[in-house]
């Protein structure tokens, strides 16, 4: 056999791999059950007195195309709390604010919104859990009903876990079927010693493992 020819049936035998490997990449569901990932993640909070940057991680297994289980934690390094009273022998009325760091560990759901085996996913996502802050000593200022700061102390915050529901949505975007990128931003609504609600927004991997 010539070297021409075995150079064309190189080349043909070459091209019929690609074309193969396209066919079978192109019928693989990118969006797939009972597959298991990690994805660590950074952004933002936001709440009632500055962003801050944040970040975590979670872990996902799909029951089917749709939902999702995960667990998920998160590290505040500070969110803002507010809180009224009024000052004991005067009646005066003041807002007391600082800030403090938070722990978020909860559990919940991934929605996802598959668009014919498009890579771009839509998910809705819902979580239960607690937000814990250790003790620790601010600086808190207080300020009289017209707003003007009254004063700045020192204050010791005692430790304390409350529970917290959370809510939101966000885009997956798979590159392939073990690796994406994603969006996300939802809002906390705490309860207990801390009611006020923040939110976070977030851009994350994730490493599908199986």
């Amino acid at each position: 056999m010539t070297k021409r020819k075995l150079l064309w049936l190189g080349l043909l035998a070459f091209c019929t791999g690609v074309g193969v490997t396209q066919a079978h990449a192109q019928g693989v569901s990118l969006v797939r059950a009972g597959s298991f990932e990690i994805g660590p993640f950074l952004g933002a909070s936001y709440g009632i007195d500055q962003v801050r940057v944040m970040g975590g991680g979670n872990v996902t297994f799909a029951i089917n195309k749709y939902i999702l289980p995960y667990g998920e934690f998160s590290y505040f390094p500070g969110i803002g709390r507010k809180q009224s009273g009024t000052f004991a022998g005067t009646g005066t009325p003041y807002t007391q604010s600082y800030s403090i760091a938070l722990s978020d560990f909860h559990a919940g759901f991934h929605i996802r919104i598959p668009i014919h085996e498009k890579p771009v996913v839509p998910y809705l996502v819902i979580g239960l859990g607690g937000l814990h802050n250790g003790q620790a000593t601010v600086t808190a200022t207080y300020r009289d009903s017209s707003g003007s700061t009254l004063i700045q102390q020192q204050l010791t915050v005692p430790g304390h876990t409350g529970f917290a529901v959370n809510m939101g949505g966000g885009i997956r975007y798979y590159i392939n079927q073990r690796f994406g990128i994603r969006v996300e931003a939802k809002a906390y609504k705490p309860t207990g010693q801390f009611t006020e609600t923040f939110g976070k927004a977030e851009f994350g991997v994730f490493f599908q493992l199986r």
